[in-house]
Order: C-alpha cells, then structure tokens, then sequence
C-alpha cells in the first residue's frame, strides 16, 4: 500500500527488457521455494492463497498435509499432494487441485506426468502410483 526504498542495479531496466518469456513446463514447487516462501507477496502477485499446512490438525487442514503448489510458465495452476514410499518404490499422488479457470486436457495432463517422473527420480522412486483420495 505505500512505497518503500529499495537499491536495484544500475541497468535493471535493460535486464527486464531483455528478460526471456517463462517456460511452459508444469514444475511442482516446494513450499519453501524462495518464489512463493513471502505468501503475503504470492496472494498480491498471483492471486495464490498458500500455507503449509504440516503443522495445522488434520481436521483443520484446508488441503493436505504437504502440498505442492503447482507452476506453469507463469502461472499457479494448481495444487498436489504427493508422497514418497521408498520402499516400494514409487511416488503415490494423493490430492490434486486444479485451480478455478484452469482447464484440464492431454497436453497439461502429460505436463503433469512428465513433472511427476521428475520427481520420483529426484527422490530415488522409479514409480508413480495414482492413488487420489477422496477428501
């Protein structure tokens, strides 16, 4: 609501011109990613509402014990609930929401896929199981 100083580099305005257009790729972003860690800043520029919710009872958890925010191109387009299990193997996909506007369809879904193999690499998981559950 006010201005506050702030110090940028001598040529910002050249760096923001010449900044390249965001990638398309569906990321799933963790919830202490420095883009989203101010939530104040995130519901301002995106429109986001986002907690972690690890801490909140169960019964008060408006999503999920440990959600994901999910980021295409410049965009939040949804939410997913993802869990490890080592020892089978496999990324289980618990939750997921699509937010309001975001329209589903085969390119986002494969997007989707594509990040969640990502993912299960990262982790050391070879599998990714689709186990949604109900709310």
């Amino acid at each position: 609501g006010g201005w506050s100083k702030a110090l940028a580099a001598p040529d910002i305005e050249d760096r923001i011109a010449n900044l390249t257009q965001p990638t398309s790729r569906l990321r799933i972003l963790n919830p202490f990613d420095p883009a989203i860690r101010d939530r104040a800043r995130l519901k301002r520029l995106f429109g986001f509402e986002y907690t972690v919710e690890m801490f909140v009872p169960a019964a008060k958890r408006v999503w999920g014990y440990y959600v994901y925010p999910m980021l295409e191109g410049d965009r939040l387009v949804g939410r997913i609930e993802v869990k490890a299990d080592r020892k089978q193997g496999c990324l289980s996909v618990q939750k997921l929401w699509w937010e309001p506007g975001v329209r589903t369809s085969a390119q986002r879904r494969k997007k989707l896929d594509g990040e969640l193999d990502r993912l299960a690499r990262l982790v050391g998981v070879s599998d990714v199981v689709w186990q949604l559950i109900a709310k």
